[in-house]
């Protein structure tokens, strides 16, 4: 049930449903009753379809015609275009943040790191461990746009993260990539940063668009 006395009923109603994607709780493809969440959320329909309309616009939910709102699904092309724009917004975080970042925010970012390696499993783990090292990386690149603009492109890739991470062999080379990401920071070397920004971004792409390739676009 959603707080009456806080943020407007339609904002919590659409962070709810985000977060619930970007968890994975509601998957790609699955369909969205309007009656379901009208209980579910204990809230007006009117408030649910602003909702769905809300994230109809950012592009997690589709409106098919017969059959409604239905969890967003991407092919692989779109994939490998949010990859490019991911990969292209967090280099550049990682470049400005080896020159703007402080001592402390160099020590935070470590730390941060430091978390991933020791939550590999279960993935919920590894994906909040994650979200916070991002979080300390924009804050270390003094420069939120980025992380706003960063925000709506990892919510539309959210699902397919899973699935790079549940590779067995993902986290090591993970850790390694992020591991040379953050010393690049802590050196204050810029391109260095970007370049190992860059080559994370797209080892994670390649497992993600394969698993596209052979799973949505099969045939």
């Amino acid at each position: 049930m959603l707080q009456r006395q806080a943020a407007p009923l339609r904002e919590q109603a659409v962070k709810v449903l985000r977060d619930r994607i970007v968890r994975g709780e509601l998957r790609a493809g699955e369909r969205l009753k309007e009656r379901i969440l009208v209980e579910d959320l204990q809230v007006s329909r009117t408030v649910v379809r602003e909702a769905l309309r809300q994230l109809e616009s950012e592009r997690l939910i589709r409106i098919e015609p017969q059959v409604g709102p239905l969890v967003a699904e991407l092919s692989a092309d779109q994939a490998r275009q949010l990859y490019e724009v991911r990969a292209a917004l967090e280099a550049t975080a990682a470049r400005l943040a080896a020159s703007n970042r402080t001592d402390a925010e160099l020590r935070e970012l470590q730390a941060r790191l430091d978390e991933i390696e020791t939550h590999l499993t279960p993935l919920d783990e590894i994906l909040t461990a994650k979200r916070a090292f991002y979080a300390a990386l924009i804050r270390a690149s003094h420069n939120e746009i980025i992380g706003e603009q960063l925000d709506g492109v990892q919510a539309r890739i959210s699902q397919l993260r899973r699935v790079t991470l549940a590779r067995p062999d993902r986290g090591p080379s993970m850790i390694s990539e992020l591991r040379a990401v953050v010393d690049a920071i802590a050196a204050q070397d810029g391109a260095r940063a970007f370049a190992a920004s860059v080559e994370h971004v797209m080892a994670a792409s390649v497992i993600a668009i394969e698993y596209l390739a052979k799973t949505v676009e099969a045939p």
